[in-house]
């Protein structure tokens, strides 16, 4: 009765009887601010190893969890705990059993949300779905919630990335929305983290080459996204491989590099950029033959062995866009452009043309 009495601090009844004393002074008002006092109060008693020594034995959720988690203040309360004790068993536990109750959009803003795997799958699937009906219009308003849960931490980040990869293998041709994500959440990482080498270092495991192994794919694919321009040095190593492999028969290069959008669009920009940009010289055509071989591979070819046609249609995909690069001027006259028409309505049937 002693241990009782002097551990006990009668915290319940306190805090109703305050509530009731001054609920009628200060209206419904205090209500929020003795829950604010009594969550305050429980973030700092909280001890992580009792709670999970406790539910180790039974592997349920105590009676008060379930209790808490209809009302947004304590779940709240559980939110900052999880927060503060990251690895708890059993606030793993809760958090799982809030989103099971379909809390799940709450959860977003979450910082530990991520470090619970099977949560983390959760929002992953849920944001999937939020944006299945996304269109070019409101795409970017779409991946805010993903954004929020993927990008927040490396850990997320890679393993996002490394499921969004399966899937493409998996689906192929038809995987065209899944890849436009996995783009997107790239480039983000690379405007608004600036740290260009944790995406470069991500998309080439997943292509299966070693980072800083020497490969001279690597070398120059992690040089043209991390200063943002193709330099001709780094676009030969590219050329010596894609092409070297075509003409030996040998397995290329995964095509995924080449067609990552931070590569190939400054690829794109040496040649074609001077058709949109008045700051860009024409490029000679000796130089840009290499670069429009690369355009044609990426647009063109898979990762699988490429056979007669297919080099016949890439040697043909060559040659019309060397016809765009040589045949359109900067400011065209009206005469050159009805002149072009015929040429633009054959180019446009072609989609990296069109593009």
């Amino acid at each position: 009765m002693n241990l009782l009495m002097s551990s006990y601090e009668g915290l319940a009844a306190m805090t109703n009887m305050v509530s009731s004393d001054l609920g009628p002074v200060y209206g419904s008002g205090i209500n929020s601010a003795i829950s604010e006092a009594v969550s305050r109060k429980i973030i700092e008693s909280f001890d992580p190893q009792v709670a999970d020594s406790k539910y180790n034995e039974t592997e349920q959720l105590p009676e008060y969890i379930e209790a808490m988690i209809p009302h947004q203040v304590w779940r709240k309360t559980i939110y900052r705990l999880s927060e503060r004790h990251p690895g708890s068993t059993m606030l793993s536990a809760a958090l799982q059993h809030i989103a099971d109750q379909g809390y799940q959009a709450e959860m977003m803003s979450l910082s530990s949300a991520p470090l619970h795997t099977h949560i983390f799958y959760s929002l992953l699937a849920e944001c999937l779905e939020n944006m299945s009906p996304a269109n070019e219009e409101n795409i970017h308003q779409k991946l805010g919630e993903l954004i929020t849960a993927v990008c927040r931490r490396e850990q997320t980040y890679l393993v996002a990335r490394y499921i969004f990869h399966g899937v493409q293998q998996k689906l192929g041709a038809k995987a065209a929305g899944i890849r436009r994500i996995d783009d997107e959440l790239e480039t983000y990482m690379l405007d608004n983290y600036k740290r260009p080498q944790l995406a470069i270092n991500i998309q080439l495991l997943l292509s299966g080459l070693v980072v800083g192994g020497g490969n001279s794919v690597v070398d120059a694919a992690a040089s043209i996204i991390q200063e943002e321009y193709a330099a001709t040095g780094d676009v030969a190593s590219l050329y010596n491989e894609y092409h070297g492999a075509v003409v030996s028969g040998k397995p290329a290069p995964p095509v995924d590099i080449l067609r990552n959008v931070c590569v190939l669009h400054p690829i794109i920009e040496q040649v074609f950029g001077h058709l949109w940009d008045t700051t860009v010289q024409k490029m000679r055509p000796e130089l840009a033959n290499k670069y429009i071989w690369l355009i044609a591979y990426a647009a063109l070819c898979s990762n699988e062995p490429i056979d007669e046609v297919t080099k016949d249609k890439l040697q043909q995909l060559v040659v019309q866009l060397k016809e765009v690069c040589q045949g359109l001027s900067i400011h065209p006259i009206q005469t050159q452009i009805y002149q072009a028409v015929p040429k633009i309505l054959e180019w446009i049937s072609v989609p990296i043309l069109a593009r």
